[in-house]
């Protein structure tokens, strides 16, 4: 039975960035993400906390700890990864512009596609990581299909409205198809995973990296907020495509898998709780 559902992630998995990808360029306009890109400051701020601040605190925390090769791994490529599509959602339960949700998931997304290569062998000694094929990877399975959605929208106006609804639930139900297809395929594993302290690690990590984004925005209601979501929220898609194409180990995929769905669920909660006072705020960096 374990080995069915194994099977299936590797099916799942582009599915879900694929499609994910594809209904960011069916829903948001590149003039409303150029337009909140232009508060140059805040996006400065946000390249340092996704890029530098957050891997360091990751790697402060693994100096720490003594986990397994394939655990650290995990921990890693959840920290490096940044630029999440799930951001839209959660900026939308906070009460905040969709549009700023976009613009901070794209900057962060097209950032990783060429960090992440470059980082992932740097800190992971012993490791050989296919740069080449982690690009190629990121570019087909998310810049295309953002840019293909942009595209339809621009000149094939009835038919993408037509799709998107169809395109945004195959996200969904492919993402918890690959959650919970590696969560029961994998379930051995997860079970020594937790007794090793490395999910504590995890949601350590999400808590921090959320105050480093939350004060990216320096007063400025919406940027805090949102700063503070997209730094917390990892790049999923991008950190399975790694994770998947490069490691053997399967711990290295249960790992990311584990940091994300639970992380999830603690910045929907945050996400809901800053909803409670937030309107759509426009105030300049």
């Amino acid at each position: 039975m374990f080995e069915f559902f194994r099977s299936v992630v590797p099916i799942a998995v582009p599915i879900f960035v694929v499609s994910t990808m594809l209904n960011v360029g069916l829903t948001q306009k590149l003039s409303d993400i150029l337009g909140h890109l232009k508060e140059w400051p805040w996006v400065v701020r946000m390249l340092i906390a996704n890029f530098v601040l957050v891997p360091l605190v990751m790697i402060l925390i693994l100096s720490f700890t003594s986990f397994d090769p394939a655990l650290e791994a995990g921990l890693l490529i959840f920290s490096l990864c940044a630029g999440a599509p799930f951001l839209i959602k959660l900026t939308q339960t906070s009460g905040h512009d969709i549009a700023l949700g976009a613009a901070t998931m794209f900057l962060l997304m097209v950032v990783t596609v060429a960090y992440a290569p470059i980082a992932l062998p740097l800190l992971l000694s012993g490791v050989t990581v296919d740069a080449w094929a982690i690009v190629r990877s990121l570019l087909l399975q998310m810049i295309l299909p953002i840019a293909v959605g942009m595209l339809a929208v621009q000149f094939l106006t009835s038919f993408a409205r037509m799709v998107q609804p169809w395109v945004g639930k195959l996200g969904n139900y492919a993402l918890y198809i690959v959650i919970g297809t590696t969560l029961i395929g994998y379930l051995p594993n997860m079970i020594d995973i937790f007794g090793t302290g490395a999910i504590l690690v995890g949601l350590a990590f999400v808590a921090a990296a959320f105050g480093i984004g939350y004060f990216t925005g320096r007063g400025a209601d919406h940027l805090q907020d949102v700063g503070g979501l997209g730094t917390a929220q990892r790049n999923t898609a991008a950190g399975l495509i790694i994770a998947t194409q490069n490691f053997d180990d399967p711990n290295v995929l249960v790992m990311l898998t584990l940091a994300n769905t639970l992380g999830i669920v603690v910045l929907l909660l945050i996400a809901r709780a800053l909803s409670r006072d937030n309107k759509v705020d426009i105030t300049p960096v």
